[in-house]
């Protein structure tokens, strides 16, 4: 598998019920584990992390660490993921707090030897905020380190956006120093079936966004959100999506692993799923490498799909307005 074709995880959900889960059955399906969610917190100056509800030195992390090891020493890069839905960590980290709160996160990278951070941007937050963090990021920690965004999918072609600044202008000001973009193609702001808007975002403001820095959030579990895709429709979007891409498609991150299907109770399974669809479309490229024609059928797929997504849109908007009419005229 190429570097370009992540097979990611989320992994919030250490507990399920009061059932530890182990991340030990993704070892050789995946590439990277997303260790979600690190916050800083203010007033705690010094012990100002916490990952989700305790700080990473708890207790209730003491099965999680010797795993996440297992992981590493077995190929898989562990990434922490900063920040999401709860507000207050890169408020911590403006000019003002910078000197306060920066030190504690630097510490937690260190003390539990993190291959990356994923900064998932939330709240509005200025732009000088984040190209700051992942300058010195890279300074402090070399250019191994691995510095991935988690925005919303429609954020990449400059439409809706939680973060509050410009992606194409943080590329243009600090790409060299991104490893990819995890595009949340979910709750509202995207999806990955139909495909289209994956080429969309690559083909963006000249293709700034390149497909090996394009990987593919999708939830895992239609109860985690909003625009859940069923794993058939995830598998012919990676199909297509290599064929057109070949190894230079991104890749696919699963929001979250805890609860992952098409098989209940073993979450592991998804990520095999994605990793054999992924290891399949690239032999079968392999044997079409030359062949142009098959990457136009796939691509016309994909505008097929957009086609109808397009029709079936439009006959909505009539009916919508077409009662609202009624509703107005009283017949």
């Amino acid at each position: 598998m190429s570097d370009a074709s992540r097979v990611a995880v989320y992994y919030q959900t250490q507990y399920d019920a009061g059932n530890y889960v182990s991340p030990l059955p993704l070892i050789g399906f995946i590439t990277h584990l997303y260790l979600a969610a690190y916050h800083l917190n203010f007033n705690k100056v010094g012990n100002s992390v916490t990952l989700n509800d305790h700080p990473p030195s708890d207790a209730y992390y003491d099965q999680m660490w010797p795993e996440i090891t297992e992981l590493q020493e077995n190929g898989v890069k562990v990434i922490g993921m900063l920040g999401g839905a709860a507000p207050g960590t890169y408020t911590c980290l403006s000019e003002e707090n910078w000197d306060t709160y920066y030190p504690d996160l630097y510490q937690t990278i260190l003390d539990y030897d993190l291959d990356g951070m994923d900064l998932d941007v939330e709240q509005s937050t200025d732009i000088e905020v984040v190209t700051r963090l992942i300058t010195q990021l890279k300074a402090d920690f070399g250019q191994d380190f691995l510095i991935t965004l988690a925005p919303v999918a429609s954020a990449l072609e400059e439409s809706g956006n939680l973060s509050g600044f410009n992606y194409v202008d943080l590329e243009h000001r600090v790409g060299g120093n991104i490893s990819w973009y995890n595009a949340q193609f979910y709750s509202g702001f995207g999806s990955i079936f139909p495909d289209d808007q994956y080429v969309s975002i690559v083909e963006h403001a000249d293709g700034v966004f390149q497909p090996e820095k394009v990987v593919a959030s999708t939830l895992t579990n239609p109860s985690l959100g909003g625009g859940y895709v069923n794993t058939d429709s995830v598998v012919q979007s990676i199909r297509d999506l290599t064929a057109v891409y070949g190894r230079s498609f991104g890749g696919v991150a699963g929001w979250e692993y805890f609860a992952s299907i098409p098989e209940a109770g073993s979450p592991w399974k998804w990520a095999q799923l994605i990793h054999d669809t992924i290891n399949g479309a690239a032999a079968k490229l392999m044997g079409t490498e030359s062949s142009q024609s098959a990457k136009d059928a796939a691509y016309e797929r994909i505008m097929a799909r957009k086609a109808a997504r397009e029709a079936a849109q439009a006959e909505t908007d009539v009916d919508l307005l077409s009662g609202y009419r009624l509703e107005t005229t009283g017949n």
